[in-house]
């Protein structure tokens, strides 16, 4: 229903990344998807990772003919592209916006460590709901379907046509200390909730629930 990143804000050890498995656990969701933001953290890299040097060096292995715009994922030898979405692993954003009935929970986890470049980014994913994985539609003529592996253990998906589109919008979290202002333009289009450090009431409620026996 929220179809909006959810963005929770409060000191550290509040309880905002906490409040992602609460809502997968109570709704039945399943597994919490997982990106913990870095100062290098990227687009990208939560949406899939291409291993482009152990495609070639399986590719040489087998001497599959012209291995030279391995990279990118096209071979001149079709049977070569047998087996290209072993070397393709999404990642947590990505996994999430596999298409499913139900939707994932992703945390997105200490947001203020991002480069400011990637709330930026991140719009038109979260407006469409989609993403194009560059090295699969390159090839889509000859291979419309492509089986690559998720961000979920020992989990695979069918990619068609190299475009991976969400049937149910994930519900996201993403957790910030505050210490940084994010671009008003992300701002507009997620939800926002403030946690606040709970008082001596609340602290003895909490710790009352936690050790109950």
């Amino acid at each position: 229903f929220l179809r909006r990143p959810l963005i929770v804000t409060g000191p550290p050890g509040v309880g905002k990344s906490s409040l992602a498995h609460r809502v997968s656990r109570e709704l039945g969701l399943g597994r919490v998807l997982r990106w913990t933001i870095t100062s290098k953290s990227a687009l990208k890299d939560g949406l899939y990772a291409y291993d482009a040097i152990g495609r070639v060096q399986e590719a040489s292995a087998r001497g599959a003919g012209d291995v030279r715009d391995a990279h990118d994922g096209s071979f001149s030898d079709d049977t070569a592209l047998h087996g290209l979405g072993d070397f393709i692993q999404l990642g947590p954003l990505g996994t999430a916006l596999v298409p499913r009935e139900i939707p994932r929970v992703l945390l997105i986890d200490e947001f203020d460590k991002a480069d400011t470049d990637l709330a930026n980014d991140m719009l038109e994913v979260f407006e469409d709901g989609e993403f194009r994985i560059p090295e699969l539609s390159r090839v889509r003529s000859r291979m419309p379907s492509v089986t690559v592996h998720t961000d979920d253990p020992d989990d695979t998906h069918e990619v068609l046509h190299g475009r991976m589109r969400c049937r149910a919008f994930p519900f996201v979290v993403i957790t910030s200390n505050g210490e940084r202002s994010l671009p008003p333009a992300f701002l507009r289009r997620c939800l926002t909730l403030e946690m606040p450090p709970p008082d001596a009431d609340r602290l003895a409620a909490m710790l009352a629930a936690q050790f109950a026996d």
